[in-house]
């Protein structure tokens, strides 16, 4: 059986696009654990459908067990054991497909924002965090579910071994009174109808939410390690732009003290030399003017430097 839904997530074209926008801004790693989560999702389905495939299975061979008044009440608590756990399965399916619908509207609004907004717009992929309640949710129900069935699979083996020890009494009795020695089926391995009727797939669809159990784990523990990676980004940005601010603050001061570097030596260009005595005293003045000029130009230098 195919979930509603037909498309996996990681095939959707939403989310597709948010993986692609992730990538082009330097996002990689929100990429991958955005890609995770919906892989894991997508393996929650998988799970599901199995289940059901072993359950309709279940339901078919217990319909097929031999009609008598023994097998007959078996039978009712068998069916009963299957439509637990049907129904359990049923709600899991349903939660899997809400939380899929999650998934991909909260991608298709990120998607559509930082078309808009850009880069910024991409931090909203912490937002896959409020799908982790329903994970939770999830997970409980699987756990539940473990439990149930873990039961039904004691149940389920004890009334095998009652069903196989009751048919090998009859079958030395019968024997006893056709004057045969009895056989000793402690020293064989027989097997009830039973068993691969119902035991078998109960253990089966076991195993599976067992498996769906730590999906779930692993989905959670992604969704936390997604939240923390977009919050590492955001601080790092953040910084690169201070960084960023201040370099250019910094540019913008050595221009400034460069234009007043070219000022100040044009201002104090030297005039030239005259030989008379009126002149050679002015000279000696500008002589000072321009050292001085030197010490203030060195300066504004050194602090350029600086």
């Amino acid at each position: 059986m195919d979930m509603e839904a037909g498309k996996t997530l990681t095939n959707e074209e939403v989310i597709r696009e948010l993986l692609e926008l992730l990538k082009k801004n330097a996002m990689k790693e929100k990429a991958n654990d955005v890609f995770e989560i919906c892989s894991y999702v997508d393996g929650l389905e998988k799970k599901i459908d199995s289940m059901t495939e072993e359950l309709t299975n279940m339901q078919n061979q217990i319909k097929e067990m031999q009609e008598d008044t023994l097998v007959n009440n078996a039978k009712k608590a068998l069916s009963e054991a299957q439509e637990r756990l049907n129904t359990r399965c049923e709600q899991i399916k349903s939660q899997v497909l809400e939380v899929k619908e999650q998934v991909k509207s909260t991608a298709k609004g990120i998607v559509e924002e930082a078309k808009e907004k850009g880069r910024a717009a991409l931090y909203r992929v912490s937002e896959f965090l409020g799908i982790k309640k329903r994970f939770l949710d999830i997970r409980e129900n699987v756990r539940g579910a473990i439990k149930t069935t873990d039961k039904d699979i004691a149940k389920t083996a004890l009334l095998a071994k009652g069903f196989r020890e009751a048919g090998q009494t009859v079958a030395n009795a019968f024997r006893t009174f056709a004057d045969k020695p009895e056989v000793d089926y402690s020293q064989k391995e027989q097997k009830h109808p039973i068993t691969k009727a119902v035991l078998a797939p109960m253990k089966a669809v076991k195993k599976m939410l067992v498996s769906m159990e730590l999906h779930l784990d692993a989905s959670i523990d992604k969704l936390d390690n997604l939240v923390m990676n977009v919050q590492l980004d955001k601080e790092k940005h953040m910084e690169n732009t201070k960084a960023q601010k201040h370099t250019e603050l910094e540019r913008v001061e050595a221009e400034r003290v460069e234009a007043e570097i070219v000022y100040i030596l044009m201002v104090a260009e030297p005039q030239e030399y005259q030989y008379n005595a009126d002149e050679f005293e002015a000279r000696g003045v500008g002589e000072v003017k321009q050292e001085a000029t030197y010490k203030e130009v060195s300066k504004a230098m050194e602090e350029k430097a600086r």
